[in-house]
């Protein structure tokens, strides 16, 4: 059995790998030159050995799939875990960097204001039975057509609980609250209750980065993996698939698309898509985070993500657990912001964050350099991760995860861990198993 795959991010590194240790005959082709895809560590800007991730970033501790990976290849968390909070530690606000206590001063019902949002979306979460089939809802329509924008004008959210709620959703989905489904949020929410249960969710990153994960995936494939090779046109047929490249021409019987959907919208499909998957590939929603980091010759920040009201929406520290006198700040960009922010030259972005981070925490060190990955620009990528809009879970959801004759696809968008590294290796391995049983 022959089967081409499309892409060298973690999804289709992982459908490879699967299909070949099962005796398939697979040929993965990349349009870059490197694997991983969204999952990109940054070290050559940096001075001391320093890093930072320019894509996905984190591995949650029931994140089984990837915790396999990072114990296969010797690649060590780092530090005690971040545990998530709606008041991660700071916000910079009116020219002051408050502190918890100090944000509750400011607004004493600012929890309370929390409570409601979150007793909204409880709500929702739990009538899904099954975190996989969230279109099952008992109210699905009704949950799908509302927003997280619906969410906080129904829990009436004051000024400082709106830009924490506003933060979250730009940080969380890379999108406005407006373009978020609510039904989308209680399946995210209902994955986690059925993956961790009731306890709080620690979320680590790795020493050295996560780049060593898809390079460790990509030698092990070995010459299974063609970089610097797109795919341009598909035909299919009821015995099999023509794929075309911009080198070649593969006859397969299976085709992996196991890309973000957005490039996908340039390919020449010879054979039409069925109308509904047309309007899934070519609707569903991307995420536009732009990240932004400055290497700083001293670290003189309190320890801490600060949340701002200002352009810059989050700065934290990636080189938290890392040593070294100098430290790395980072400006985390979502929804309309991430949009804004690629629009401008890089060098441009880093000259801004660099001067919000300034601002913020009152810096006297240098700046020695940095880099800004916009990736919504990235032709290849064309968003961070998926975001199904109010709306599209209903409509898009199923259409999505079902094979079209003989092309199958892959990717975060298609896992039940829509958005992360974990969801990506889930789907390498439900396309893996389809394919295998289909012979």
């Amino acid at each position: 059995m022959r089967v081409v795959v499309v892409g060298a991010g973690l999804a289709g590194l992982r459908a490879s790998q699967q299909l070949t240790a099962a005796g398939a005959d697979v040929v993965l082709v990349e349009g870059g030159v490197r694997p991983g895809g969204r999952v990109r560590t940054v070290r050559d800007v940096f001075t001391g050995g320093q890093y930072s991730e320019s894509g996905a970033e984190w591995v949650d501790d029931h994140h089984h799939r990837m915790l396999e990976l990072l114990d296969r290849f010797g690649v060590r968390t780092l530090g005690t875990g971040e545990q998530w909070t709606v008041i991660r530690r700071w916000l910079h606000h009116g020219g002051r960097l408050l502190d918890p206590a100090a944000i509750r001063t400011a607004d004493p019902g600012i929890d309370e204001q929390f409570e409601r949002f979150e007793a909204i979306v409880d709500a929702v979460t739990a009538g899904v039975i099954d975190a996989n089939a969230p279109h099952l809802h008992p109210q699905a329509a009704e949950a799908d057509a509302q927003s997280l924008q619906d969410v906080a004008e129904r829990a009436d959210l004051g000024e400082l609980a709106a830009i924490f709620k506003r933060r979250d959703s730009q940080g969380e989905f890379a999108a406005e609250p407006r373009q978020v489904s609510l039904l989308f949020v209680a399946q995210q929410r209902a994955h986690q209750r059925d993956a961790a249960g009731d306890r709080t969710i620690t979320a680590f990153r790795v020493e050295g980065g996560f780049s060593q994960v898809a390079d460790g995936m990509a030698a092990e494939l070995g010459d299974v993996v063609h970089f610097g090779e797109t795919l341009t046109a598909v035909e299919q047929h009821a015995d099999g698939v023509i794929v075309h490249t911009d080198r070649r021409t593969l006859d397969a019987d299976h085709l992996v698309l196991a890309c973000s959907l957005v490039p996908l919208r340039r390919v020449d499909f010879r054979t039409p898509m069925p109308e509904a998957l047309h309007a899934a590939v070519h609707g569903l929603g991307y995420g536009t985070v732009t990240k932004t980091s400055v290497q700083w010759s001293a670290r003189q920040w309190p320890a801490g993500y600060a949340t701002t009201a200002g352009r810059a929406q989050r700065i934290y520290e990636p080189t938290a657990d890392q040593p070294g006198d100098t430290g790395i700040l980072m400006s985390y960009c979502g929804g309309d912001g991430g949009h804004e922010w690629a629009t401008m030259p890089e060098g441009e972005r880093i000259e801004l964050a660099a001067a919000e981070m300034r601002s913020m925490h009152g810096l006297t060190a240098h700046a020695l350099g940095g880099y800004s990955r916009a990736w919504s620009t990235e032709p290849r990528f064309g968003g961070s991760y998926s975001v199904y809009e109010p709306g599209q879970v209903t409509a898009f959801w199923s259409v999505l995860r079902e094979p079209w004759g003989r092309v199958h696809l892959a990717g975060e968008h298609v896992a039940e861990c829509t958005g992360y590294m974990e969801g990506a290796l889930e789907s390498g391995e439900t396309v893996a198993a389809r394919i295998l049983a289909a012979g």
